[in-house]
Parts: C-alpha cells; sequence; structure tokens
C-alpha cells in the first residue's frame, strides 16, 4: 500500500512539473510573438519625420498659385493658422461664375495641433471604410502611390479629397459643384517637390 501510495506521488509530482515546463513555454513563445508582431507593426506605420522644414500659413500662402486651371485664389477668403497649427486655408472661385469653388486646406509642422490633424486622416485611410450608394460615394484609394480618401456626393454635386503627401503635408480639397475628378486636376497642379526640396 505504501508503495502505491508513494508511486501515487511521485506521478502527480511528474505530472505537475511537466505542466509547468509546458506552461512556461508557451509564455515565452506567446511573448516573443507578441515582440516580432509589434516590431513588424512600427515598421509598417508611418512615422512622422522631424527633420524637414515646417512652412508657416502665409509661407504656405505664398506659395500657392494666384490661378490653378479656370479657378482664381480669393485673397479675403484666406485662413492661416498660428504659431502651433501650420496651416493655410484659400477659396479658389471658378472665373465663369460663382456657383463653382474648391476650398483648399494644407497643414504641414511637427506641432501637437499639426499632427492631431494628419493622424486623423492617417487613421481614417487605415479604416480602408468604402460605401457606394444612390447619394454618391467614399472610398480610399491609392493614386500616385500615395493613400486618398475620396467622396463624392450626387445630390449637392460636392467632393472632397484628403491626403497626406510625403508624409509632411496633410492636403483637403472640398469642391462645391465640381466632381471628384475635376478635383483631381486642381490637385494635380500643386507642385510640392518645389517645398520639399528646401
Amino acid at each position: 500500500m505504501k508503495n502505491r501510495v508513494h508511486l501515487l506521488l511521485i506521478t502527480i509530482a511528474i505530472v505537475f512539473i511537466s505542466c509547468k515546463e509546458d506552461k512556461d513555454l508557451k509564455e515565452t513563445s506567446s511573448e516573443n510573438s507578441t515582440e516580432i508582431i509589434a516590431s513588424h507593426q512600427s515598421k509598417e506605420k508611418p512615422t512622422n519625420a522631424t527633420n524637414f522644414k515646417t512652412y508657416s500659413g502665409e509661407e504656405l500662402n505664398n506659395w500657392l498659385p494666384a490661378k490653378i486651371l479656370e479657378y482664381v485664389k480669393e485673397p479675403s477668403s484666406l485662413e492661416f493658422g498660428s504659431e502651433e497649427l501650420h496651416q493655410v486655408t484659400a477659396n479658389y472661385q471658378y472665373k465663369g461664375g460663382y456657383d463653382k469653388y474648391i476650398t483648399l486646406e494644407i497643414t504641414n509642422g511637427q506641432s501637437p495641433q499639426d499632427l492631431r490633424i494628419k493622424n486623423s486622416i492617417i487613421q481614417r485611410i487605415e479604416m480602408n471604410f468604402a460605401e457606394d450608394s444612390e447619394s454618391g460615394y467614399t472610398k480610399i484609394h491609392k493614386r500616385n502611390n500615395i493613400d486618398v480618401f475620396e467622396m463624392q456626393g450626387n445630390y449637392n454635386n460636392s467632393s472632397t479629397l484628403q491626403y497626406v503627401y510625403e508624409d509632411r503635408f496633410y492636403v483637403r480639397l472640398d469642391g462645391s459643384n465640381v466632381k471628384a475628378d475635376e478635383l483631381w486636376s486642381f490637385a494635380d497642379q500643386l507642385n510640392f517637390k518645389t517645398l520639399t526640396q528646401e
């Protein structure tokens, strides 16, 4: 009887030790997998560059052309950011009539306010939300190797484009009585390379 009890206790001890080693091995594997995934995700996620020139709203406005295609910049519509928000907003009026216009907003810089605006569109793009209905569409897609949020409203004939150029410039264009393809023609005239070369 003593031998049986002894044998039973030894068996329980072996099973306990074996289970503990298996649990430790699983925890170690899990920790390593988590570290690998986190490392992979940090490589994929775009990082905000910190070594570029930051432009004030006034400097961005000076860079903007007075006329883009058939749209003329309205000086009275200009809005500038602040010391903490490096931004310009300008309205471009269609020269053939006041029913068509494009509002252009550009933000750059690394302040908390700048980054909040840039990161909000990055998060929206990462959601990869798309919708197509009678009232219009919303989609996320790549254009010229840039991730873009695009929206078109059919009833009010309005359109929106939002994207971040080279992790530096958040660009938003809103068109009133302007379809998305015409908004793209306007956006294609913005030559950010002249700013990124400085």
